[in-house]
């Protein structure tokens, strides 16, 4: 009921940017990518003391500032969700972890407010939609190279939905490129487990239900071009334009 609570209110708040975006404004596009911890956690037989993994995600985005100091983004990455937990399995050698791998398309889509001179304090939330593409689990003894257990994506729902926030700075080089730096955190909202997969179900997991929810924090480094005008972005000091900051 909480997390419904949180999805309802969250539409409340991106819902006005829509008819903003029919403003005259200024349009960018870029790339931005990093690495992060991950985790799912969830169903303690399957997720037993899950512990964060390094993943990442990177890809593209365009943003459209609509205003001195908002504007909105719509970025599409490719993801990786990770996860360790114990291995209890007795189909495996006891010892060692079990990795689990979600690789997805993640839709970000944020309402972002930037503040400063030449340097730009920003911050951005908004909700973010999840493809998955894959799962793969792969199993790391304590000595010797992991290797791979199974692939059983059918035990996950196709679509996941997140909370997205983070802050960040952005400074301008020239008069088109723009290079930032971002912490971000993608909070999941759903149940991403459909049921059980055959490796549970025939390991240790006989009679376990299954329930799964992703969590991401990322350090996103990007660059972006400027289209024109300056509305909603950082301009140099000596800009025609820079006077609006002052406003």
């Amino acid at each position: 009921m909480n997390r419904c609570i949180v999805v309802y209110l969250l539409l409340l708040l991106t819902a006005p940017a829509s008819p903003l975006l029919a403003q005259r404004g200024v349009w960018s596009a870029g790339l931005e990518g990093g690495p992060g911890l991950s985790l799912i956690y969830g169903s303690e037989s399957v997720y037993s003391h899950s512990a964060p993994v390094l993943s990442g995600a990177a890809g593209i985005f365009g943003e459209y500032g609509f205003a001195p100091a908002f504007s909105a983004k719509l970025a599409l990455h490719y993801e990786r969700i990770s996860t360790l937990v114990d291995n209890h399995s007795a189909l495996l050698l006891s010892g060692g972890k079990l990795r689990y791998n979600l690789d997805c398309l993640s839709l970000p889509v944020l309402v972002k407010w930037s503040s400063g001179g030449r340097i730009r304090f920003f911050a951005n939330a908004g909700p973010c939609v999840s493809l998955l593409l894959q799962e793969s689990l792969w199993y790391l003894p304590e000595n010797g190279s992991k290797e791979k257990v199974a692939n059983e994506t059918g035990a996950y729902h196709p679509v996941n939905l997140a909370i997205t926030a983070g802050i960040g700075m952005a400074v301008p080089i020239g008069k088109k490129l723009l290079v930032s730096l971002e912490l971000r955190d993608n909070y999941g909202l759903l149940n991403i487990r459909s049921g059980q997969s055959d490796f549970e179900r025939n390991s240790y997991f006989l009679t376990a239900t299954s329930k799964g929810y992703t969590n991401s924090t990322l350090l996103l480094a990007g660059i972006c071009y400027r289209f024109g005008g300056n509305k909603g972005l950082p301009c140099t000091p000596n800009d025609p334009d820079f006077q609006y900051l002052r406003k």
